[in-house]
């Protein structure tokens, strides 16, 4: 057997966005999984965390969005700063995969075909950059909805999901809340 000291899950970066509009989040149904998620995906070689999260937010719900930054440390026109995530997250993916490795069998998980068992995710408060005209992209997720705070208690969310969510409600207040002081 692998010395267990040593031996480390094989990890995929990901990004997701989270808007919140009018008290509602925008989730999508995640196909795999059957489960209402932020959007996101993979970071895709040279591109950013940031950059993932809008474009894979763009490719899951036809919404154009940019990550904010909700520190507020930095003017929008500098371009040395980046926004900074609301939430860095690590989950598995792939447990059997892990094991079957740890063990030098064939993984016996074959629907995570690029080999991922854990995910280390970027969290992003995004806002829209037009309009919040949904296009649901049966391609990408089950479904597409808004869902309020209270809708949230009773949908089909993993808890550390509806925990970030929770989070995200209060970075988008404090977020409102600068921009009235300033």
């Amino acid at each position: 057997m692998a010395n267990l000291q040593h031996f480390q899950a094989k990890v995929c970066y990901t990004a997701a966005g989270v808007l919140i509009v009018e008290g509602k989040v925008l989730l999508i149904k995640h196909k795999k999984l059957g489960l209402w998620l932020n959007p996101g995906g993979h970071i895709e070689p040279n591109e950013l965390p940031h950059q993932a999260a809008e474009r894979e937010f763009f490719e899951e719900t036809g919404i154009r969005v940019k990550a904010v930054d909700v520190v507020g440390l930095y003017d929008e026109t500098t371009t040395e700063f980046l926004p900074n995530p609301i939430s860095t997250n690590l989950h598995w993916i792939s447990k059997e995969n892990y094991w079957g490795r740890l063990q030098d069998k064939e993984s016996t998980d074959k629907t995570w075909s690029n080999g991922c068992e854990q995910h280390v995710n970027f969290l992003f408060l995004v806002q829209p950059v037009a309009g919040v005209d949904l296009q649901f992209n049966a391609e990408e997720t089950l479904g597409i909805n808004w869902f309020s705070a209270e809708e949230l208690e009773t949908a089909e969310i993993a808890d550390n999901i509806r925990q970030e969510i929770a989070h995200s409600f209060r970075a988008a207040d404090h977020l409102e809340k600068m921009k009235s002081v300033m």
